[in-house]
């Protein structure tokens, strides 16, 4: 597969000889994060069966230029299917086109498919008929987030009809009427020569709309997609829907044969790979980069900042769990971008088998994100950036992310510096570590929730179960009570009693001389680990001045909301100016954001 770049679109051509060629339409926001193993995965198999196929970004999404607020979203979005469409054709020299999409992709395929008018085959996936349903959709899945744990921190948004969300991707002032007002049994007649519908909700609409298509001509059916529950799921528990890509193949591969000697009369697209992506707001330059099985995007700025005689130092980007290299909610290239403006450079890293590393991990555990190899992976990319001319290096992760980065930072000798938002294990050895704890919510939240009468008519009800709380709660208790009393006659008589790795990783730090930086939400789970390692409030952490812990307002665990990730990129610079680059600037949006770092938890 190879990286290309067209019209501020990031994205990926899977050549293959044959002359059908496929453009993949991504589904949006956390859909699209979640299902990018998989959707990678489609484009594999159309190549593997002789069709060149095109994954990309959509303008203000991924890696793509833009925000996602920019106005006339839907628009771009459309535009840039019609200038994928233009791009295949024009350096692979396919005769035909067909469009694949998935979700809202689906629908915004069936939109350009119409306006092009020359597209042959045309495969929805569980697509959106109409847009005013997709909408509620999203805002029911931001109502159900706020009623768990990690949303308990969350602000309602404060006007509803401007501004949709889920998951940590949102829609727009003007978007959101436009894509309420789409209804492809209404602006679709004959998009394709053939289409094929998969899904199993919604029958009576998905059959109304092929029986639509039918009346005008089109060669129409449709099928079931039952495996999409287990698809469109968080990236890490996401499942390649086999059948479902097996039957789209088996479709596509059925296609009318071709005279002989056809072509496109298309003119062969400017591939401008080789100058990157230019992001002229931040006057910089995005190139994708390959070293040994992994895969990035580094984020140049035309000067960089120094700080004193030396560069500012670059920052590493890690993967967020299973999730690939631009992170919930775009928060990676949101900072790179925000960094790049600033002059410092960046690597949004995919670490070996996630994202688009290569090969794809036929399976991802948590074992996987917690490993040794993981490890190895990140100090492969400090390695690839001091090769690059940067001596110093930081890295920011989120959860196992920032796992990876403090286990890089002890080992790495160019890491000055590390930042970790909401960190759940210091050390990892196995889901067996604290038996009975996975998929258990912090102290802080239960003891909300012993307040509230509801919770408790739900455990009289048999829908809750305090005891098994409970007894999570005893452990973490004693837990914290034997690492305090162990370290405590340590301390006092300077007799070993236990080997504490958790301690001696963070003791290995600060004598290295590594800056870091973990941040938590009040309600995460991950605080609660390290109050169990360094006391409830943290006083074991006091002799280690290079180490840092904090609370910040309005965090949800994996920066769902634009409040939680606005606050940890001006928490992150401040912390990168003033604890990274001395002197600090005198003037800039640093400074203001450093006047606003929060209360320390210790």
């Amino acid at each position: 597969m190879k990286p290309v770049v067209f019209d501020g679109c990031f994205g990926w051509l899977h050549p293959a000889p044959g002359d059908h060629g496929v453009v993949l339409c991504n589904p949006f926001g956390y859909d699209a994060l979640c299902t990018h193993r998989g959707w990678r995965k489609l484009a594999e198999r159309l190549a593997a069966a002789g069709m060149p196929a095109l994954r990309f970004d959509y303008p203000g999404t991924g890696d793509s230029d833009g925000n996602e607020d920019d106005p006339g979203r839907i628009v771009a979005w459309i535009d840039s299917i019609v200038a994928a469409v233009r791009y295949l054709r024009g350096s692979t020299g396919v005769a035909r086109v067909s469009l694949v999409g998935l979700r809202l992709g689906g629908t915004l395929a069936a939109l350009a498919a119409q306006r092009l008018g020359d597209i042959d085959g045309l495969v929805l996936l569980a697509p959106p008929i109409a847009g005013r349903g997709y909408i509620r959709e999203l805002r029911a899945h931001r109502q159900s987030w706020l009623s768990t744990p990690s949303g308990l921190n969350a602000d309602p948004l404060s006007d509803a009809d401007q501004y949709v969300e889920a998951f940590g991707f949102g829609l727009h002032g003007e978007d959101i009427a436009r894509l309420s007002g789409i209804d492809l049994q209404r602006d679709t007649t004959h998009p394709a020569q053939r289409v094929l519908v998969l899904d199993s909700a919604d029958r009576n609409r998905v059959s109304a709309l092929v029986e639509h298509y039918v009346a005008h001509g089109v060669d129409a059916q449709r099928d079931g997609f039952d495996e999409r529950d287990t698809f469109v799921i968080e990236a890490l528990y996401s499942v390649e829907p086999a059948e479902a890509f097996a039957k789209v193949a088996a479709w596509l591969t059925r296609g009318p044969a071709l005279s002989g000697g056809a072509t496109t009369g298309h003119a062969k697209a400017v591939d401008r790979d080789a100058s990157g992506l230019r992001i002229a707001e931040v006057a910089a330059t995005e190139r994708h980069v390959v070293f040994g099985q992994y895969f990035g995007i580094y984020c140049e700025p035309d000067h960089r900042r120094s700080s004193g005689d030396a560069d500012a130092p670059a920052v590493l980007f890690f993967n967020t769990g299973a999730s690939h290299h631009i992170g919930d909610g775009r928060i990676f290239v949101l900072f790179a971008r925000r960094l790049a403006a600033l002059g410092i450079a960046s690597l949004r890293m995919d670490l070996s088998g996630l994202g688009d590393a290569m090969p794809a991990a036929s399976e991802i555990t948590l074992d996987t994100i917690y490993s040794e190899t993981s490890c190895r992976d990140a100090m492969a990319g400090v390695d690839w950036l001091v090769a690059r001319g940067h001596a110093r290096v930081a890295t920011f992760g989120v959860c196992g992310g920032a796992f990876v980065g403090l286990q890089a930072c002890a080992r790495h000798p160019a890491i000055i510096g590390s930042y970790g938002v909401n960190l759940q294990k210091f050390i990892w050895d196995g889901a067996g570590r604290n038996p009975g704890e996975h998929g258990f919510a912090s102290s802080k939240v239960y003891m909300r929730a012993a307040a509230t009468p509801e919770k408790w008519r739900r455990a009289l009800r048999g829908q809750s179960h305090p005891l098994r709380v409970a007894r999570v709660l005893g452990q973490r208790i004693a837990r914290r009570a034997w690492l305090n009393a162990t370290g405590w006659i340590e301390q006092t008589t300077g007799l070993p009693v236990k080997t504490n790795d958790v301690r001696a990783l963070i003791r290995t730090v600060h004598e290295k001389g590594v800056n870091l930086r973990l941040v938590y939400g009040d309600f995460d789970v991950g605080l609660d680990e390290a109050r169990v390692q360094f006391g409830s409030r943290l006083g074991a952490l006091r002799r280690y001045g290079s180490v840092q812990v904090a609370t910040l307002p309005k965090l949800d665990h994996a920066l769902f909301t634009r409040k939680a990730r606005e606050t940890t990129m001006a928490d992150a610079q401040s912390w990168l100016f003033m604890q990274l680059m001395r002197p600090a600037p005198r003037a800039g949006a640093a400074v203001s954001e450093a006047k606003s770092l929060p209360v320390w938890v210790r």
